[in-house]
């Protein structure tokens, strides 16, 4: 997935990507901006599991997205807006037809959606006979959500501060499994970041390279601000699938950006028939993710 894609082949009108879903390894909510707003400092990192995001550009200026599962009107998702906002800023009136086949649970903090919207940003990108270069593309991203503009880059970890838009790209650490728990129920961001606790003014944690490349390290100072959210702390059974991981062996365990979504991270496949009894949660198991695939032409 790549802000830095060449321009469009001849004849290129259908492209698809694997949009990865992202951990938070840690998150820190930081000062509330006048804006309402909070500014996170957050370390990213990517995870195999992924959404496939097929575009396809049509000879009519119609502009059309399907699911495969009910996320929401198609005038709020996000690889749709994104798409609207490439097309505005390009001034690009081709049609388009936006595919999603939807494996990252929905409101789960796991970047499902994010990751379709970068995925389509760079996908029209890839046809646009006048592409954007990363700045530009990382700038449509921010409008999107704070998890965008990482999900933009090729790297497969970032630690990001602000609003996700300031970063320093990183390799990928060790692979290691993960068991996400996902609960039967999502969480919204805006409600999670609304309900109070969260405006207290903090500073980045104090960091050395050594930090962000070692899985110890990085466990000792996990940790997501998010968890203390009122919203979050009266589903008792988040904190219980937290304890229950880190009871199986995972390094660590937190939940992933604002929520439902739970992770543990543990060196070796974890039983997941074991983890949904002790959690209460459905489990899904995947890795780390070493690198980022590129885009594949469709046509």
């Amino acid at each position: 997935m790549h802000a830095t894609t060449p321009g469009r082949r001849r004849g290129t009108t259908r492209v698809a990507i694997r949009a990865q879903a992202k951990l938070n390894l840690w998150l820190r909510v930081l000062a509330k901006e006048e804006s309402g707003y909070h500014t996170i400092e957050t370390l990213f990192h990517r995870v195999e599991l992924a959404d496939e995001v097929a575009v396809t550009l049509t000879k009519s200026d119609e502009r059309t997205i399907a699911c495969s599962e009910d996320v929401g009107p198609a005038h709020e998702n996000l690889a749709y807006r994104a798409a609207l906002l490439y097309c505005e800023a390009t001034e690009w009136p081709t049609g388009f037809h936006i595919g999603i086949n939807k494996r990252i649970p929905a409101s789960g903090g796991l970047g499902g959606g994010s990751a379709d919207a970068a995925a389509t940003l760079v996908a029209l990108n890839a046809m646009s006979p006048r592409p954007q270069d990363s700045g530009e593309l990382a700038e449509m991203g921010t409008r999107i959500g704070a998890d965008v503009p990482f999900l933009l880059t090729d790297a497969p970890a970032a630690l990001a501060w602000g609003h996700g838009d300031r970063m320093l790209t990183l390799p990928a650490l060790p692979q290691k499994h993960v068991a996400l728990a996902v609960p039967a129920f999502g969480l919204s961001t805006a409600e999670v970041y609304q309900s109070g606790l969260l405006g207290q003014a903090r500073s980045p944690e104090r960091l050395s390279p050594g930090d962000l490349a070692d899985w110890g390290r990085i466990a000792a100072l996990a940790g997501n601000d998010l968890g203390g959210s009122p919203v979050v702390r009266r589903h008792s059974q988040l904190a219980h699938a937290v304890g229950a991981l880190r009871a199986a062996g995972a390094l660590m365990a937190e939940m992933t950006g604002s929520g439902s979504v739970l992770f543990g991270v543990f060196d070796s496949r974890p039983d997941a028939e074991a983890l949904a009894q002790a959690t209460g949660c459905r489990i899904m198991l995947t890795k780390t993710a070493l690198n980022v695939e590129a885009l594949r032409r469709l046509d």
